[in-house]
């Protein structure tokens, strides 16, 4: 009696992490989405150098007047200024105001 192998050549492989994500990106990119918008990554904007608009963190750390920490993801997001002031404040976005002097990562 003979026994057969297995075809294993064809059968599909899962896809690693890296490939799943190059292919969602593929496909946010193909339907003109922002690939924030699924990742959750935090998107920051910086209007002159009076307002800064933080989307997609997780909480505020730290608030004065000279700086202001917020968790985002996986960093730190430091705002470094003079009479800064947090002027619009929900859950998923934050404004803040003031003289900004640096934006850092940590």
């Amino acid at each position: 009696m003979k026994h057969r192998r297995k075809n294993t050549k064809n059968k599909a492989r899962k896809p690693t992490t890296e490939q799943y994500e190059d292919g969602l990106r593929q496909k946010l990119l193909a339907h003109e989405l922002p690939l924030e918008a699924v990742t959750h990554d935090t998107v920051i904007t910086c209007i002159g150098r009076t307002e800064v608009w933080v989307e997609n963190y997780k909480a505020i750390l730290e608030y004065g007047e000279r700086g202001i920490l917020l968790q985002a993801g996986s960093c730190v997001v430091c705002i470094c200024g003079e009479r800064l002031v947090i002027s619009h404040y929900m859950k998923e976005h934050t404004m803040v105001r003031g003289h900004i002097q640096s934006i850092t990562y940590r």
